[in-house]
């Protein structure tokens, strides 16, 4: 499926979206030792309006998202390569591959929409119609497929964005706060 070559219109911000892009926007989490970081969307594309420039404070690192119909692509997994990472529409037990070079190796992170329209408590704050992402990790070395049985579970709640992660080795990035622009 090439998505990236369709001239498209997208709907960036508001309930039905999953990851409200809009230039000001923040996000700050706590992680399991009790750090805390904040993801900012800090500029906007000049030709694309529907490309962003986020910042993240704890990695001192940005990157871009692009929005593309119901698409969510990121610069996130290797510089100036968008990749699929979110959709608006999601059905459980849809999957999709993001592949990307890092460290010299291919890596493969196999998405499946685990479940939909979820209700969850995080960090004391009650948030609905989430959808429930797992990601598992594999690396392709000397063309094996290896994987390493680490799964990082997402969770998006429309309107707001990514609320928590977790991960199989108990990882945890929960959302304490957020401003929406």
């Amino acid at each position: 499926m090439n998505i990236i070559s369709k001239k498209m219109t997208s709907v960036l911000t508001g309930v039905a979206v999953y990851y409200p892009l809009n230039t000001g926007n923040t996000w700050t989490y706590k992680m399991k030792d009790g750090t805390t970081y904040t993801n900012s969307v800090i500029g906007v594309g000049l030709v694309n309006r529907s490309e962003f420039i986020m910042a993240n404070s704890h990695a001192n690192t940005m990157v871009k998202i692009r929005k593309e119909e119901n698409f969510y692509l990121t610069t996130s997994y290797e510089a100036e390569k968008f990749l699929l990472f979110l959709k608006d529409d999601m059905i459980t037990g849809e999957n999709w591959s993001i592949i990307f070079n890092a460290n010299g190796f291919e890596n493969i992170l196999i998405v499946t929409v685990k479940q939909t329209g979820l209700t969850k408590e995080v960090e004391g704050r009650l948030y609905k119609d989430i959808v429930q992402l797992e990601a598992e990790s594999r690396i392709n070395m000397n063309g094996q497929m290896i994987a390493f049985g680490f799964f990082t579970q997402y969770y998006y709640a429309k309107g707001i964005g990514l609320i928590l992660t977790t991960s199989s080795m108990g990882d945890e990035h929960a959302l304490i706060s957020y401003e929406l622009k």
